[in-house]
């Protein structure tokens, strides 16, 4: 006698039926959640385009990005100078250029940044017909030299004087034991603290828009004023400045371990 296929009892029908009934409940969420990624996916497209692409707006941040690469970069060469020839006024045994250099580092110390920028550009060279970016330089590279020389004074004062000494003692004259002996190991101890200055230069350059110069925040500014979106311009603007932080970084970083002969000497160990 054949055996005829049982039918499916009470109990698993009642599931089936539940899980066709949850599918069919869930079919307008799923309907309803792709719309939404669909339409935020189109906002940042439509967003990426009226910032970037229409009127070629990308032109704006990379001229204003360029800019503040240059006063960045020429302000830091000019303040690291600066910097040193204050520093040694202000470790001189003469009393005359200790006191100007002790006065020069309070008052560039103790000035705003957006002060004394406004202060050389509206005051100082406000008779001169010069380019806002070289007075942005000077203003810059100033304030710059005034942390520079206190971090180079205190780099060489770390430096035991029994040094200075044994130099002069192997026949080193001061300028030679200098050279020699003392400046690189400053060099070693003030790059750490050397770099954060430099990374705080660049992100204060941000202000030169207060003197009518087209930095990469001016330009920001620029797009939001065409297109009313905040959100984007701001955003691209912190990407670029991180962006550019991050680069300095690790520039200074191979710098940092190209002036430490600990890591010479590993290299040289494991070779």
């Amino acid at each position: 006698m054949s055996h005829m296929p049982r039918p499916a009892s009470r109990h698993t029908i009642t599931i089936a039926i539940a899980l066709l009934a949850m599918a069919v409940l869930a079919l307008p969420a799923v309907a309803m959640a792709e719309p939404e990624a669909t339409s935020a996916f189109s906002r940042i497209a439509t967003s990426f385009r009226n910032n970037i692409i229409v009127e070629n707006r990308y032109l704006i941040i990379l001229d204003g990005l360029k800019t503040t690469i240059i006063i960045s970069v020429f302000a830091t060469l000019f303040g690291t100078l600066l910097g040193a020839l204050v520093c040694f006024m202000r470790m001189s045994p003469n009393p005359l250029p200790s006191a100007l250099a002790k006065a020069y580092i309070s008052l560039l110390r103790g000035t705003p940044l957006l002060v004394f920028l406004m202060l050389m550009f509206y005051v100082v060279f406000a008779a001169v017909d010069i380019d806002p970016i070289i007075v942005s330089v000077i203003a810059f590279g100033m304030n710059f030299a005034a942390y520079v020389a206190e971090i180079y004074r205190a780099g060489i004062n770390s430096i035991e004087r029994g040094q200075t000494e044994a130099g002069i003692a192997m026949g080193f004259t001061k300028v030679q034991t200098f050279r020699f002996i003392i400046l690189p190991q400053t060099i070693q101890r003030i790059v750490p603290v050397y770099k954060g200055e430099f990374i705080s230069l660049v992100k204060m350059t941000s202000v030169v828009g207060y003197i009518a110069v087209q930095d990469l925040t001016k330009a920001g500014d620029i797009i939001r004023s065409r297109t009313f979106d905040a959100f984007f311009p701001l955003v691209m603007v912190a990407i670029l400045y991180f962006f550019i932080s991050w680069l300095l970084t690790l520039s200074l970083e191979f710098i940092e371990r190209a002036t430490n002969p600990r890591s010479k000497h590993k290299q040289v160990t494991t070779a």
